[in-house]
């Protein structure tokens, strides 16, 4: 989300993301930053998942950002439905970027409260990634013949099996919905964990998981973006 403003806005524009490791620097008063960061916004993007929407900070963060009069657009993700999304954010109109039509709303939902041009951007990647579904609590991945490829998830809550072998498909899958794929050397993990890539696991989401080797090589994945 925050690369598709700064590709429709141009990179000067500030967006604040707790989670970036840029926003808030090392030894800050991370609480006192995002207070801040609400106070000071002209628009304030609530981003609810399964996961998020009934999380308390939700509606606390999103109530400093009405209290110090920003725009704040509700937006679901992750196959929660607007219809899932109860009070006090129901009051408002709540965009969607599981859909394309509904993403370049938003684009210009934010362009309007900035009062500022913005460029043609591409928004499928993010809309693809968007609908992903999250299953149970963190789930991330892709369904794959009856199993899933969880990218994000509690796979480690469960019995880890055997290695499974890699196969073209685990890649195909992955690009169809929306993420890059990247064979880790097992032994020289650090520049691809660096670069945002995830181990991809194989599991149910109910008793295993398992890595997908092919040799020395462990199948990993990190959303696609452009």
């Amino acid at each position: 989300m925050k690369n598709l403003l700064q590709e429709a806005f141009g990179s000067n524009i500030r967006v604040f993301v707790s989670s970036d490791y840029v926003s808030i620097s090392g030894g800050e008063l991370w609480f006192h930053a995002i207070l801040k960061g609400l106070k000071d916004c002209a628009v304030l993007i609530v981003l609810l998942s399964p996961d998020s929407v009934d999380r308390r900070w939700i509606n606390f963060e999103a109530g400093v950002g009405i209290g110090a009069e920003a725009k704040v657009i509700p937006v679901v993700v992750h196959g929660l439905e607007i219809s899932d999304v109860g009070h006090p954010l129901c009051n408002l109109q709540i965009r969607s970027l599981q859909t394309a039509d509904n993403a370049r709303a938003l684009l210009n939902d934010v362009a309007g409260a900035l009062e500022q041009d913005m460029k043609t951007v591409d928004v499928d990647a993010l809309v693809t990634f968007a609908a992903q579904r999250m299953a149970g609590t963190g789930w991330v991945g892709v369904e794959w013949a009856r199993q899933f490829l969880a990218v994000e998830g509690p796979v480690h809550k469960f019995q880890k099996v055997d290695d499974q072998q890699f196969v073209r498909e685990h890649a195909e899958a992955l690009k169809k919905g929306g993420f890059i794929s990247h064979q880790m050397n097992r032994s020289h993990r650090g520049p691809t964990i660096s670069d945002g890539y995830k181990i991809v696991y194989l599991t149910d989401e109910k008793t295993y998981y398992a890595e997908i080797t092919n040799g020395d090589l462990i199948l990993t994945a990190k959303p696609e973006k452009k």
